[in-house]
Order: structure tokens, then sequence, then C-alpha cells
């Protein structure tokens, strides 16, 4: 066995120590081994010495490493056929695989992807918000210490363990607060009655300080996830988009708003919604579209994904993609030359910079440029 096989081994059972991945990055870097390499992947994708297949995380390790090598013009394929193998860990390599194949060839395809030295790299989402308190006043909540950060009708609003929360207060007059997640940050709020919410970027949620005797309303624009305490005769409502209500009744859902969406989709993990009346099974999700709504199977993993750290991109036009990156990254997307009639399948961790998931569009027929922070898509 060669010492680029027993590295690559090493690293799919877990046992590589920090000093021999960069000895497996340090082969992996140069063209010498492209073949040897192409096999190992192969072998890879398939399975491990189990037989089973590489699981995510030894599947996005690999990747991270390969990331790191040397770009050259890239030929032009197709992402979605690149993505398209069952296993989510296998996609993950397999992307890998063409991305470091193809990038070292040369090629007589016109390079028109991100060049990795030519621009700053930006960085994936953090965790940040905006308090807007009921007297007007704004905090930024990225620069706050942990502790007590204001006094509001009565409640003690504090950041705790990176998110805000407030005292379970049951007097004094109720106000309302506005939590809002510019592009590029998340955020996490215990709502008085105990809920918490996760905020995606580009998202806001209103809501009072406390709560009234018989009734717990929110508004939300763009999108979160609720895991809401069950109030006997004290129904939690959502707000969304304006014009949608979704009713709850102590359950997990999830529910998306962005006014740049075609639709609003409210998908239940557990427990009972009626999204404008029309009750919910768990596992189904409720599209609204204008006056017009419909109810249909849900890939739960893929409405959460963003939730547990991930891009799911199964099935999504490039719009849909492009709409979550300018989200996650606080960049503006052009086409130059209309949009591009692609879709994609699997999955990226959503700690990618964008310089690296300009190099995984580089693979695919989605070539781009960046200018400042406009990611501009070219022919």
């Amino acid at each position: 066995m060669s010492r680029l096989d027993e590295l690559f081994h090493k690293l799919l059972s877990g046992s590589c120590t920090q000093q021999e991945k960069q000895e497996l990055y340090a082969l992996l870097a140069t063209p010498d081994h492209d073949a040897d390499l192409q096999r190992l992947l192969d072998e890879a994708i398939v399975s491990d010495t189990s037989g089973k297949p590489v699981d995510d995380g030894r599947a996005n390790e690999i990747l991270s490493i390969i990331l790191q090598a040397q770009a050259r013009p890239a030929k032009r394929r197709s992402l979605y056929r690149i993505l398209r193998i069952p296993a989510a860990a296998a996609a993950v390599l397999a992307l890998a695989y063409f991305g470091i194949r193809e990038l070292r060839q040369p090629s007589s395809t016109k390079a028109v992807a991100v060049s990795p030295t030519a621009v700053q790299d930006i960085l994936p989402a953090a965790e940040g918000a905006i308090l807007t308190l009921g007297d007007g006043h704004s905090i930024p909540l990225d620069s706050q210490s942990q502790g007590v950060i204001a006094r509001q009708g009565g409640a003690t609003v504090k950041l705790s363990g990176g998110a805000l929360a407030y005292d379970n207060v049951q007097t004094g007059e109720a106000t309302f607060n506005t939590l809002t997640t510019p592009r590029g940050r998340v955020f996490r709020v215990t709502l008085p009655d105990g809920s918490g919410v996760w905020l995606n970027a580009a998202s806001s949620l209103r809501y009072p300080t406390r709560f009234d005797k018989s009734d717990r309303t929110v508004e939300l624009h763009g999108e979160a996830y609720f895991e809401i305490t069950p109030m006997a005769n004290k129904p939690f409502r959502v707000k969304a988009g304006g014009k949608t209500e979704v009713l709850v009744l102590g359950t997990r859902f999830n529910v998306s708003a962005y006014g740049n969406d075609a639709q609003i989709a409210a998908t239940l993990l557990q427990g009972k919604v009626a999204v404008n009346q029309k009750v919910l099974q768990p596992g189904e999700q409720a599209q609204v579209e204008g006056t017009a709504l419909r109810v249909l199977k849900a890939d739960t993993l893929q409405v959460t994904a963003w939730r547990n750290g991930m891009f799911n991109f199964e099935n999504a036009d490039i719009r849909e993609v492009m709409n979550q990156l300018e989200r996650w990254y606080d960049i503006d997307v052009v086409y130059e030359n209309g949009v591009p009639p692609l879709r994609f399948g699997g999955k990226m961790e959503r700690g990618l910079s964008l310089q690296q998931i300009t190099r995984i569009l580089a693979i695919s027929d989605v070539h781009c440029r960046l200018e400042g922070r406009k990611l501009i898509i070219t022919p």
C-alpha cells in the first residue's frame, strides 16, 4: 500500500492525525498523484472498508481538504449529474472527485470562474442580529456582552448562551420588540412563553414582551424554525409575510416567507398546525401563492437543512439556489445573460466560504465572477 493510500484510508477511518492530514494535503495538491486520487475517490464513493456508505462528516472532511488544492481552468460539467448520487456522503465525494480532476486538467474551455487569488473571500453567515425595542431604540446584538441588555414592558431582556431571552413576567404593560437578522446573520430567541425560534438570514420577527391571556401572536418576514411551548386555550399564531396565518397548538414547524420567493411555505414536523384554516399532518407542507393553497408531502430534511448547518439543493432551480446564497453570504446575484435553465441536487455545508462555493459552481454549468459583493452569473 502506498503512503497516499495509507493516509487516505486513515482519513476515512477517522484515525488521521493533524500532521498526517497535512502530509495528505501536500500529496493531493500536486498532479503527480491524480490517477491514485481518482482511484481512491472512486472506491470511497462506493463504500468504505466496512462496505457501508461514507458518512457525511468524513465526506465533508475530505472535501474541505481537496478544496484547498490549487485551482486551474475548469471544464463545464453539470452539477446536477455530479450530485445526483443516492448517498449524501457519496454526493460530496463525487463532487470532490470531479472537482480535483477537472480543476487540474488543462482545458480549451474558457475559464470564467472566480480566481481564488483575484478577490477577497467572503465568509459564510455568523450569529448576529438587531433588536428593535418598543421605543424604536435599536441594539446590535453582535457586539453586546452576555447578561441584561434592556428592560421592556416589565420584562428583562438578556443575552444568554448567544441567544436572546425574556423573563416570563405576568405584570406590566406589554410592548413589541422586533428581532432582525441582516443578510449574512442568524440568531435565536426564547420568547416570553418559553417557545424557541431560530431566525434564518434576512428575516425579522415581531413579538410582544408579554403574551396576553388568550392569544400568542408573532409576525414573521423571512424564515424561522419554531419549537412552541404548548398552552391550553392559548394558541400560538404566526402571521407570515403579512398574508398567511399559521395557527399552532404545541408543535415544531418551519415557515419560509421571503419576499423574493414565489410562495410562502409552512412545514409541520411535529404536532398540529392550521395554515389559513387548512389543518396539516406531520410531514406535510402548505404552500401559499396569492390566494391559492396546496398541501403536499414535504422533504423535512431539506426544509430544516439550514437549521442543521447545511444547504440542501435537491431539485432546486438556479434562482432558488442563488436566493439562498444571497442571504447567506450577503451578496447580490446578477444574471448577465438570462437565468440558466439548471436544476440542482445534493447538499453542501453552509460553513463553506463563497470562494469554495464558486469553485463548486465552476465544475457545473454555472460560471461567475465576483465584483465587490456582486456575484455575476455569466454564460
